[in-house]
């Protein structure tokens, strides 16, 4: 494993990986602390174990689950493709572009959906879209 971690496209991947990570874990724990702070939880039963009734949806916690949810949407394949990408041999130089700037574009990505910000939310979407089409299309290029 330590070898493995010597190679500079897998250390910056594990880096991009595990910010990526953070920011997943970060909104979701953020998501589930706000819906106990504020009484709005997800299923009946939680209602019937903290014994109140259901009430309607918070929009800020439903804003704070849509961009989770769209986190786990984009960010899984990033894992996949970027590990694979990362072991394929290609250029460290065209790997750093590609990953740094998915993981830049989706943290700002989080940050402008939780704020609403458009067209910013788009832009960034699209931006983290096209770095990991070009992995897509490079790896397999590269396996081909």
């Amino acid at each position: 494993m330590n070898e493995l971690l010597a190679e500079p496209m897998v250390r910056l991947f594990s880096i991009c990986a595990g910010i990526l990570a953070l920011k997943m874990l970060l909104i979701g724990t953020a998501c589930g602390l706000l819906r106990v702070a504020r009484g709005v939880y997800i299923t009946p039963e939680d209602y019937t174990f903290m014994g109140k009734e259901p009430r309607p949806p918070d929009e800020t916690i439903e804003r704070l689950r849509r961009a989770h949810l769209n986190a786990i949407e984009h960010v899984v394949p990033f894992f996949g493709v970027g590990l694979a990408y990362a072991l394929s041999g290609g250029s460290y130089r065209v790997a750093w572009w590609l990953f740094v700037t998915f993981t830049a574009a989706r943290v700002l990505h989080t940050l402008t959906y939780v704020a609403s910000l458009q067209p910013w939310r788009t832009i960034f979407f699209e931006i983290a879209n096209v770095a990991l089409a070009v992995m897509v299309i490079l790896l397999l290029v590269s396996l081909l």
